[in-house]
């Protein structure tokens, strides 16, 4: 019973035919040629170069790895040759500048509030990230650090409350 289950399983498979048809005859020598020239070294005026995804994902993996910069130097070069908008490398010098923005230099209003840790004075907001992550809790408590954090993102929001 099995067996013929199996064989007319292998019938119908081999009756409903292969769906891949031959790389030649399906081949169309247009979309070869497209190909070919969609990467010249030169675009056309207004026509944007493919990679700009992976050169966007390499700045910020730079970023995400504390490797400023060359992040900023890929950034300057990216913008210059046009893989990346202004507004996306206006964002990312956003970034790197409040990652390396320091504990010491937030206003002194803030480093006055209750529980601040003025130990993490020499830290980058960067650091305080890192040490979040991987739960160092040796210099500041984690209620701490999400505080530094907190008020280096978004100082604004937190100079209404003192």
């Amino acid at each position: 019973m099995n067996a013929s289950l199996l064989l007319l399983g292998g019938l119908v498979l081999l009756a409903s035919g292969c769906s891949h048809g031959s790389s030649a005859a399906r081949e169309n020598p247009s979309t070869a040629w497209t190909a070919d020239t969609a990467y010249t070294d030169e675009p056309e005026d207004g026509v944007r170069i493919k990679g700009g995804n992976s050169v966007s994902a390499r700045i910020w993996a730079l970023i995400n790895n504390g490797q400023f910069a060359e992040a900023e130097a890929l950034i300057v070069e990216a913008k210059a040759s046009g893989l990346i908008a202004a507004p996306t490398a206006a964002r990312m010098l956003d970034n790197i500048a409040m990652l390396n923005t320091r504990v010491g230099q937030l206003p002194a209003t803030l480093q006055r509030a209750r529980d601040f840790p003025s130990q993490l004075k020499d830290y980058t907001l960067f650091e305080v990230k890192q040490m979040l992550e991987r739960k160092d809790f040796s210099l500041a408590t984690k209620a701490q650090l999400q505080m530094v954090s907190k008020i280096i993102k978004n100082p604004d929001r937190l100079m209404e409350k003192y």
